[in-house]
C-alpha cells in the first residue's frame, strides 16, 4: 500500500516542480524590479555592501533568456566600468570559449532612462546568443543592466523583456 502513495506523491512533486514561475517582486535599496510570470530570480548578493546584483532567468530547461542587473552605490566612470564589466564577461567560465564579440557603445534607453548600451554576441553550447549591456546613473547609483538570449528564442523572449523592463524603477 506504501508504494502506490509513494508513487502519487513522487508524480505530484515532479508536476508541481515543473510549473511555471508566478510573478515576483523585487525591491532593495530603493530598486524595484517585477520579474514576470515564466521567469525566475535565480541569484542575488550584496557586492560587500557596495552594490548589489541580481539575476533573472527564463523558466525552462531549453529556455535561454537572462536579465542580470548589477548596481554600485555611488557613480563610477560608465566607460570604466564597461572595460571592467567587458572583461569580467571575457574571463567568465561561460562567456571564456564562447567567441564573444563585442560592438561600440551607443546612446540607448532602458525604461525610458538614457544609457550607453553595448551589443554583443557569443556561442555558448554551440548556440548563438545576443545581448546588450545598459550602463546609466540612476538615482545615487551606477547600474549595467544585462540582457541576453539565444537567437532562435527571440520571439519567445521578447515579451518577459519588455515585462521587466517596464517594472525596472529606482526610487
Amino acid at each position: 500500500m506504501k508504494t502506490p502513495l509513494i508513487i502519487i506523491a513522487s508524480l505530484f512533486l515532479f508536476i508541481t516542480s515543473c510549473s511555471e514561475s508566478k510573478p515576483a517582486k523585487f525591491e532593495r535599496d530603493g530598486v524595484l524590479i517585477t520579474s514576470p510570470t515564466g521567469w525566475e530570480i535565480i541569484d542575488q548578493e550584496s557586492i560587500d555592501d557596495q552594490g548589489y546584483y541580481l539575476s533573472i532567468e527564463k523558466d525552462g530547461f531549453d529556455s535561454s533568456g537572462i536579465v542580470t542587473m548589477t548596481w554600485i552605490n555611488g557613480e563610477i566612470d560608465l566607460g570604466e566600468w564597461a572595460y571592467l564589466f567587458q572583461e569580467e564577461l571575457m574571463n567568465n567560465i561561460i562567456y571564456r570559449n564562447s567567441n564573444i564579440q563585442f560592438e561600440e557603445a551607443v546612446d540607448d534607453t532602458y525604461n525610458d532612462i538614457d544609457t550607453s548600451s553595448i551589443g554583443f554576441t557569443a556561442s555558448i553550447l554551440g548556440l548563438d546568443h545576443e545581448g546588450n549591456i545598459h550602463f546609466f546613473y540612476k538615482g545615487d547609483k551606477t547600474f549595467a543592466i544585462l540582457i541576453q538570449e539565444a537567437m532562435e528564442d527571440n520571439v519567445t523572449n521578447k515579451p518577459g523583456f519588455d515585462l521587466i523592463e517596464k517594472g525596472f524603477k529606482v526610487e
